[in-house]
């Protein structure tokens, strides 16, 4: 009996043991560890992802109206002058601030999804035109810690054995399926159109709208709560004396530049710029102008079409993630295959849309099936494509994953630059009124 319990106990501590190409050598992965980890990878991105998912409630009473998401969009990609600032505080100071700096970063994020949740309706005029100013504001600042944590976050866990920056990753992934998970349940409200009798005997229609289960206030209370939660995570993760002697050193630059290499041949980098301006492209529309016209193409045919669009889109994401972790991420063929299926895609949302309000099959089940299968597939191919890019970039070192985030943010903010011009100045794109 006694050798069978010490047999059991050395298989369950070997499962626990994974190979560290940092330290180079087998290390006991921790449970807490993973746990901390994976909770602080939720917080990089989940106050962008919830907000996303609440535009198809947003957009009835919002006064932009269908406009909206071309407005939080180009807010989103203002966010990105958080990774310009940090890049020019940490060219000035170094890194020895970045523990301080990220714990503001996350309180940053608590403080702004509370206050989301109890001023995202107030308006103020600009220009003449009501407009939501609190929710366009708290929109940048939320996305202000999304796009930083890109460049603050993930540095951070580099005095951890690289073992647990998957572990980050999963929480990332989780970050958009928990909030579309919750918002499903939430639901979207209906609208319907009755005919009444007016007392002059002309006959008029009327819209009736039922609720949602609840509204987006407590939705983003719910959303603070799980940040707070993250914070604490970051919190344990540097303080807690259980967590900080799991802590190893961190290789110098030196040894990171001989472990990168930095040859390549012609070819490769033929390839790599064939590579890049797909990641260009997918992120121009995937990031910038879908994101901003996603209420034209998919609200002709619901509220409920929008906000399934909306949130099986948001899972899609963590999704493909994960499928790309358990197969050959750097295969050409899958990444142009997936990039066909794209651009079918892509015509098919961008034709919904600027045939609004009145796009193909709009009257049917088929129709409302159809637009939102088109943008759930649209955005899992997409995922799959910028992390297989991402995973073949990265064999060409910092300067391919350099590139890949510059191509990244340019194609995004692109992408939102255009959306918000033709709908809000051009104004090609029609809404439609039910009623």
């Amino acid at each position: 009996m006694y050798d069978q319990v010490d047999e059991n106990t050395y298989l369950k501590h070997k499962r626990m043991k994974v190979y560290s190409l940092e330290t180079n050598s087998i290390v006991e992965r921790k449970w807490f560890l993973d746990l901390l980890t994976c909770m602080f990878g939720v917080g990089a991105w989940i106050l962008v992802n919830s907000l996303y998912t609440q535009l198809p409630l947003l957009v009835q009473s919002a006064p932009e109206g269908w406009n909206l998401p071309s407005y939080l969009s180009i807010a989103i990609q203002t966010g990105n002058v958080g990774p310009l600032l940090y890049s020019a505080w940490r060219r000035k100071y170094g890194n020895r601030y970045d523990r301080p700096l990220t714990i503001a970063v996350l309180i940053f994020g608590v403080t702004s999804v509370l206050l989301m949740a109890g001023f995202y309706d107030v308006t103020g005029v600009v220009f003449g035109q009501p407009h939501s100013v609190v929710l366009c504001v708290l929109t940048f600042t939320m996305a202000l810690v999304g796009c930083t944590s890109s460049v603050l976050f993930i540095p951070s866990l580099a005095r951890y054995p690289d073992i647990y920056l998957v572990t980050y990753m999963v929480g990332e992934g989780i970050s958009g399926f928990v909030p579309s998970l919750v918002a499903i349940v939430q639901g979207v409200g209906t609208t319907t159109c009755r005919t009444v009798e007016l007392p002059d005997g002309r006959m008029s229609e009327v819209k009736s709208t039922t609720d949602a289960l609840f509204s987006s206030g407590p939705f983003f209370v719910g959303i603070g709560v799980i940040m707070f939660a993250s914070t604490v995570s970051y919190l344990c993760l540097e303080y807690l004396p259980t967590c900080k002697k799991e802590k190893i050193r961190t290789p110098s630059d030196d040894q990171l530049h001989q472990n990168i290499g930095s040859s390549t041949d012609n070819r490769s980098r033929g390839l790599n710029v064939s590579l890049l301006a797909v990641q260009a492209a997918i992120v121009f529309f995937a990031n910038g102008l879908l994101p901003s016209i996603q209420s034209f193409s998919c609200l002709p045919y619901g509220y409920m079409a929008y906000h399934f669009a909306t949130n099986l889109s948001n899972i899609a994401n963590p999704v493909a993630c994960f499928i790309a972790y358990y197969t050959n991420r750097t295969s050409k063929t899958v990444i142009y295959m997936l990039c066909s299926i794209c651009v079918v895609s892509t015509m098919y949302m961008l034709m919904t849309a600027f045939t609004s309000p009145s796009p193909p099959l709009s009257n049917s089940t088929t129709g409302t099936v159809l637009i939102v299968f088109m943008w759930a597939l649209f955005f899992g191919c997409a995922s799959y494509v910028k992390l297989s890019i991402a995973a073949v970039l990265r064999n060409e070192g910092n300067r391919g994953l350099y590139l890949y985030g510059c191509i990244t943010q340019i194609g995004s903010t692109a992408g939102a630059l255009i959306g918000f011009y033709l709908i809000n100045v051009v104004q090609l794109l029609k809404s439609y009124e039910p009623c």
